[in-house]
This record gives C-alpha cells, structure tokens and sequence, in this order.
C-alpha cells in the first residue's frame, strides 16, 4: 500500500510532464511556420491569391484572366508568389513565370522523386473544389531542392494554382 501510494504521484506528475511537452505539438496546425521569412509567401497569401485571381476571373472572364496570368508583371505575379493555370486535361494555359510551359501537358511532369504533381491535382479535382499538394522543386530564390506546399481550386473547369516554399526546414 505504501509502495503504490508513492509511485502515484511520481507517475501523474511524469505523465503531466510528458503531457505538456507533446500535446502542444499535436494541437498546433501542421500549416503554421515555426517562424515567416521575409518575402515567401505564407499559406494564407497563397490561398488569398488564388481566390483573388478566380475573383477576376468571375468578373472579367476566361480571355481576360488567361493573358493577366501569362503577364510576368502582372497582378498575380509577385516574385515567387504567382498563380498559374491548367485545365482539367494537364495542358498549361497560363504561367507568367514560365511561359514556355504554356500549352504543353504536364499530366506527367515529376519532381525529383518521381511525383507526378500535375496528375495528383488533375485527380483530386475530379472530387474536390480545392486542395493542397506538396512537391519537390527548385527554389529560385536559392537554387535548392525544398519541398513546395501548392493550394489549388477549380472553377469553370480551370485549376488555378499557386504554392510557396516550406521554410520550417
């Protein structure tokens, strides 16, 4: 009786200890950086400019939004923050920072690993209005490999996408 009556407390006060240590690790959102660097876009900014462009595409329609996304000075085109577009086939129909890539399917272009991206989005849009793919990619910004996190959303049979480069290391 003695015994157990000491290791109780011993062990509520190891579990509270262990407790306050990982719970704060599974409550925080996967999304949120450990700490924003300057000039890369956050989740938020990256979800923000894909509803702004599918904003003016609601108001402007398809010709319009197709040459402002092709615009490498245009409105949704900030550095490394910019929208590009792809239809539900895989061909590119805008893309202001690479505009080489318009008009070619990139159903099978693959990251590094082998990640076919483009297909990945192609099928989740088949049953999703939005959603998120992480894939390997050249940052520009420092020429390595780092995973990229782009958000996408269909409309009008449109796959407006835009990413940002994972900081957290």
């Amino acid at each position: 009786m003695l015994k157990s009556a000491c290791v109780a407390p011993i062990l509520g006060r190891a579990v509270m200890v262990f407790l306050s240590v990982v719970m704060p690790v599974f409550a925080a959102p996967p999304s949120a950086p450990a700490t924003q660097v300057a000039g890369v876009p956050t989740r938020d900014d990256v979800v923000a400019r894909v509803n702004k462009a599918v904003e003016f595409y609601r108001q402007n329609g398809r010709e319009k939004t197709i040459a402002e996304l092709n615009r490498r000075d245009g409105a949704f085109a900030k550095g490394m923050d910019y929208v590009d577009l792809h239809d539900l086939s895989g061909v590119c129909i805008a893309h202001p920072r690479s505009p080489e890539l318009v008009g070619q399917n990139r159903l099978d272009t693959a990251d590094p690993r082998g990640k076919r991206f483009i297909r990945e989005i192609i099928d989740a849009a088949r049953t999703h209005s939005e959603g998120w793919v992480t894939y390997l990619r050249e940052n520009p910004n420092n020429g390595r490999i780092e995973h990229k996190i782009a958000y996408w959303a269909v409309h009008d049979g449109l796959i407006f996408k835009a990413g940002t480069y994972d900081t957290t290391g």
